[in-house]
């Protein structure tokens, strides 16, 4: 999924309670008149970059994870409701954890796998449609809102909080993607 000025606002206020714009010295709307994937990349690179150098790389990652998970009325949605209710579907007909994984991973869910108490997800290609063709590296914080999406899908399913974690991210320079879903 792209980055979302909208979402990115919202879950920035919601975590800092500060304006963006005013905090960060740069204007995240400027992104929508960005049009090649190097300058959308260049001005994520730079607002993570501040983001990180003005709070804490913690307080970047939350601001990312809240952006990915927030299902708030008048803003986008990371993850759509189609995929929470298939996922809830597969979930609700599957025998234990291990079978959900098995069905989750055949129906084009990615490859998860079980270790434990964790489930880990590995990607060999990056889905973030604002990064993915990025020539420069991405600060890694930035891909929390993909742990976000994580976040939101497992706690829907499960109905229980679970925590998400990035271990690797392409965007960052890494082979695959790596999140950590403990459950």
């Amino acid at each position: 999924m792209p980055f979302h000025v909208d979402r990115f606002d919202a879950s920035f206020k919601e975590v800092t309670g500060k304006n963006p714009s005013s905090f960060l010295r740069m204007n995240p709307s400027e992104y929508k008149l960005l049009k090649t994937p190097a300058r959308k990349a260049s001005f994520i690179t730079r607002m993570m970059g501040r983001l990180v150098a003005k709070t804490s790389k913690r307080t970047a990652e939350k601001v990312m994870l809240e952006c990915g998970c927030m299902a708030r009325d008048g803003v986008s949605r990371c993850i759509n409701e189609h995929i929470i209710k298939r996922t809830k579907e597969l979930y609700a007909g599957s025998k234990n954890i291990e079978d959900f994984i098995q069905r989750y991973n055949k129906h084009g869910g990615g490859k998860l796998k079980r270790e434990g108490k964790k489930i880990k997800a590995i990607y060999s290609r990056c889905y973030c449609g604002s990064v993915s063709g990025a020539k420069e590296m991405i600060p890694m914080s930035y891909c929390y809102c993909g742990a976000g999406w994580y976040k939101r899908l497992f706690e829907e399913v499960l109905a229980k909080p679970v925590k998400v974690k990035v271990l690797k991210s392409i965007a960052s320079g890494a082979e695959k993607c790596e999140l950590v879903i403990s459950i």
